[in-house]
Order: C-alpha cells, then sequence, then structure tokens
C-alpha cells in the first residue's frame, strides 16, 4: 500500500504575526533612528559646518533635578554638590561610549569627565556641547602601589621629560589628526626587564584599544617615555576603569594610568606621579543639533566605521574566540567537576555532603560578577594569571555546580527497584550505576544541561570587569571609538545567537548518541520518509 503525505494549509497565527512585528519593529527603527542621525566620528568639514546653538545648560541651576552621570569609581559626587547642590540623581556607567549614548538619548543629562575626554567627545558629536563652566582644576596621575619604591624611579624618570615634549604630546593625541597617533615602538634594549601597566581601553585619548587591538593614548605613550629612560619594557593590560587601582593594589601590574585625576581619597590608596594639569568637565547636549543628513547614507557609513575602518572587524573575531575559549573550556571542566562530587557524594557521607551543599549554596547564590573579582583580586591577587584563567576557574565553579544539580536531580528520578534488581543480577555498585541509572537519567539531565550552557555563553559577557577581552569587551570598545551603538550591539547580539546555536547543534548531536529512545525515533522518522 502506498503511503501519500497529506499537505496541510498554513495556519494564519496572529500571536506569531504580533511577534515578528515587534522583532522587526525593534530591531528596524533603532536603525532608522540611529542611522537617520548625522555621523558620529569626528569630520572636520561636518563639524566646520554644523549649527548649533549653544549647550543646552548654561548655568548651574539649569541642571537642579537634573541626572549627572560619572564613571564607575570616579569618586565625584561631592564636587558636583558643591556647585549643585540639588542634583536630582547620579548615575555610573562602567565606560564613556555609554554615558555618551545615555547622554544623546536623554537618559542623563549631563556627564562629568576630564578635559581631554570631553572635548574630544564634543569634536566627535556635533549634537553635543561643554558646559561653559569647569567644576575644578586638577592633574593627572600614574598611579602606584602604596609606599612602592618603584614611584620615586618612575618620577625621576617622568622629571627628564621636557615640557615641550609633554605639549607635543598632547596636541598630537587631542587633535583631529588621526594619521598622527602613531605609537613608538619599544626598540631600546629593556635591559631592567618588563613591567606591567594597568589601563582603561575606553577612554581615548588618554588611553583605548585602536586598531589590530592595539593600546594606545596620551597615557599610554608618557609611560613609555619614562620606560625608555628606566630601559625597561612595557606589558600594557587593557581593563574596565574601575578595575584599574585593584589591579595596582593586588601588585599585578606596577603602575595605572587611564585619565586618572588626583584626589585626596585616592591618594590614601595609592601613590601618584603627577604629569599634566586636569580639569573636570560636563558635557551636555546642544540646544540644536547640527547638519540633517539622507536617512541611508549615515547607514553605510556606520557600517564601515564599525566594522572596514582600521580593521575593526578583527576586534570582534578576537573576542569571539576568547568567549569560544572560556566557554567551552569551562563546559568540559565543570561537567568533570560536578559528575565527579556527585559520585563523591552519591554514597550519603553525611560530612561530605554537607561540605558539598553549602559549596554549591555558596557559588550558585554569588553574583557572577562578584565570584570573578573575590578570585582575580582576592585569591589570585598576588599570583600572576590571566583574567582568561580566572575567569575559566570561576564559570568552571559555577557550572560544576550546576551539573552536580542536574545529576542529583535527574539519578532521583530512577526507581530505586531498577538499582535493586541491578544487583540482584550480580552487578557491582559502580556497574549498576553506570549501566542502569546514569543512562535512565541522562534524558532526563539533558534539557536541563542544553539550558545550562545556552545561559553560561551569555554569562561570560562579564568577564570584561577582570581584564578578559571578549566579545561583549571587544564591542564596547568599537563603540569607545565610533560612539555609535546600533551596529556594534546588534552585531554582538547575532554573534551570541549563532554561538548558541552552535553550541546546542553539537549538545543535540551528542544526546543523540548517548539516548537510544531517540536514535529509534529519528531512524523510524527517515524510514517513515524514505517510504512516502
Amino acid at each position: 500500500m502506498q503511503r501519500t503525505r497529506r499537505h496541510f494549509p498554513p495556519q494564519h497565527c496572529p500571536a506569531a504575526r504580533s511577534f515578528t512585528v515587534l522583532v522587526l519593529t525593534s530591531i528596524v527603527l533603532p536603525l532608522l533612528v540611529s542611522c537617520g542621525a548625522k555621523g558620529s566620528e569626528y569630520d572636520s568639514s561636518q563639524n566646520a559646518a554644523a549649527v548649533s546653538s549653544g549647550p543646552e545648560y548654561t548655568e548651574y541651576t539649569d541642571l537642579s533635578g537634573k541626572t549627572v552621570s560619572m564613571l564607575t569609581g570616579a569618586p565625584f559626587e561631592e564636587l558636583v554638590l558643591s556647585k549643585v547642590p540639588d542634583v536630582g540623581e547620579f548615575t555610573f556607567f562602567s565606560g564613556m561610549p555609554d554615558m555618551i549614548l545615555a547622554l544623546k538619548s536623554q537618559k542623563t543629562d549631563a556627564v562629568l569627565n576630564n578635559n581631554a575626554i570631553a572635548s574630544l567627545a564634543v569634536n566627535r558629536n556635533a549634537d553635543l556641547e561643554l558646559f561653559p563652566q569647569s567644576l575644578k582644576d586638577g592633574v593627572f596621575g600614574f598611579a602606584f602601589d602604596k609606599g612602592s619604591p618603584d614611584r620615586e624611579k618612575w618620577q625621576a624618570a617622568y622629571d627628564t621629560i621636557s615640557e615641550e615634549t609633554k605639549q607635543a604630546l598632547w596636541d598630537k593625541w587631542t587633535g583631529s589628526d588621526e594619521s598622527a597617533k602613531v605609537m613608538p615602538a619599544q626598540d631600546w634594549p629593556g635591559k631592567n626587564g618588563t613591567i606591567t601597566a594597568a589601563v582603561c581601553d575606553t577612554l581615548e585619548p588618554m588611553s583605548y584599544t585602536g586598531e589590530g587591538g592595539e593600546v594606545k593614548g596620551f597615557d599610554v605613550e608618557m609611560i613609555l617615555l619614562m620606560a625608555k629612560e628606566l630601559d625597561v619594557h612595557v606589558d600594557f593590560k587593557a581593563m574596565e576603569f574601575a578595575a584599574i587601582i585593584s589591579y595596582v593594589q593586588s601588585g599585578k601590574a606596577l603602575l595605572g594610568a587611564g585619565s586618572i585625576i588626583v584626589t585626596d581619597e585616592r591618594k590614601q590608596a595609592v601613590d601618584f606621579v603627577e604629569y599634566y594639569p586636569a580639569a573636570f568637565m560636563l558635557i551636555v547636549r546642544a540646544s540644536h543639533p547640527g547638519n540633517e543628513h539622507s536617512l541611508f547614507a549615515p547607514v553605510t557609513d556606520s557600517f564601515e566605521k564599525t566594522f572596514i575602518r582600521e580593521n575593526r572587524w578583527e576586534l570582534f573575531l578576537q573576542g569571539i574566540g576568547t568567549t569560544l575559549l572560556i566557554t567551552v573550556l569551562s563546559i568540559i571542566f565543570g561537567t568533570i567537576l560536578g559528575f565527579v562530587v556527585f559520585m563523591l557524594c552519591r554514597n550519603g557521607n553525611p560530612v561530605a555532603n554537607a561540605i558539598t551543599r553549602f559549596l554549591v549554596w555558596l557559588v550558585e547564590g554569588m553574583p557572577v560578577v562578584v565570584l570573578l573579582m573575590i578570585l582575580y583580586y582576592i585569591i589570585f591577587g598576588k599570583v600572576s594569571v590571566s583574567g582568561t584563567f580566572v575567569s575559566v576557574i570561576g564559570f568552571t565553579l559555577l557550572f560544576g555546580a550546576q551539573i552536580y544539580t542536574m545529576v542529583k536531580g535527574g539519578v532521583a528520578t530512577v526507581d530505586k527497584g531498577q538499582l535493586e534488581a541491578a544487583y540482584s543480577l550480580g552487578y557491582t555498585d559502580k556497574k549498576a550505576f553506570f549501566r542502569i541509572v546514569l543512562l535512565q537519567a541522562l534524558p532526563h539531565i539533558m534539557p536541563t544541561y542544553k539550558g545550562q550552557i545556552k545561559a553560561l555563553i551569555k554569562a561570560t559577557a562579564i568577564v570584561g570587569y577582570v581584564a578578559v577581552q571578549d566579545l561583549t569587551k571587544m564591542g564596547d570598545i568599537v563603540r569607545s571609538r565610533t560612539y555609535e551603538a546600533f551596529f556594534p550591539l546588534i552585531s554582538v547580539a547575532i554573534i551570541y545567537f549563532v554561538l548558541t546555536a552552535i553550541l546546542t547543534f553539537f549538545v543535540n548531536r551528542l544526546e543523540l548518541c548517548i539516548d537510544p529512545k531517540k536514535r529509534k525515533s529519528l531512524s523510524k522518522g527517515m524510514k517513515i520518509n524514505d517510504r512516502t
């Protein structure tokens, strides 16, 4: 008898249509709004023609009840309150790109930063202006651990740099000539070894990540001038601004840099080599933005700035590699760790079970970012290990705790009579577990296992807090150069979807190999399709 395949007409689903419209709207509408605005990366001809009636706020009283934002780790609330005692709210961001985007989208009203970063941000955004009055003058400093004898050596090296050289460097890095912003090679002998410098990677022009992942900027070149005088080489570690001081205090870096303004509070934690005058400035919106552009020209311009210019696509590739490395190693080691711990506790040792329950509760109950920072700055504080290594350890502990819970729950679903029957047939305890119990528990474990893998790859997005340049961090670095959100953020989101799909595919294949019922069902389905 010949089988025929029946065809059913497609069902019209209002919910599906609504979901599709919602997704398209959430993607296309921001694209039109983002790309319909003028390009944001610096263009002298554009800014020359831009028309603005000045800053939106011109007096401190105008900021009453408004929101003021600053970088995490920048303790300047009292400074702002000394001028505007009735500020509505303070908000904090991990990077300058996020603050600028929040200001442009009216999620904040003013952004606090130093004169170099503020001036460059305004030059690159015709719809932003500097607040007419500076809050306070200060000085930039390189941070050293409290009481470090090396500070005096670096202070002496700094004193040999002429004022003309300092001014030339300042003009170079705060100017508009991008072709001049090239880092000198470390071509001196370096007889006195190599030191580590912790620098922020999103604070252009002081320190930032440029083309090819190179760390560059005014601070970076100033450090190299001193290093040449001391005949040492420098290994620059790029990280979040908020992590720099902790990195220096833990001994992982000799000095820290990245637009750090010396304050009395910071002097209590670290010592400084003061190297250039600074000023606290506020950035506000322009009361009338500059030139309007056509709708589609900025789309290609934004794409070119995000991926093509300075070969920034390479940054995304580097981030993908780091994210995959951390995720895959954490899955492998976490699976092994969780299963081994379960096997050690399987026979009900009360002491082992109590310790395990406490550790699982501790790891699963702690925010992952806090766990990583405890590992990096406290447990491995005096040990020279990379942030990637610490990230693998942290996520291995987290995934291992989840595996322990999953295996324990899966095994509990298997009837105890199965184990007793195996014993009656002469099976040893281990043989009965692996051949009878575990095989029946795996179908209950695998769906949760796949879900935890999806959650793990997304959780790795926070490893930038321990100086790891993963996919999310690379997106932040690109945004710090372009001051645009759409393409970097959407690209990162799409890549995470793809990586999740790839890992899920491999786990699905593994599930087919270990689940005989699914193999039989799949084989039966293929035979039916062949006959039809």
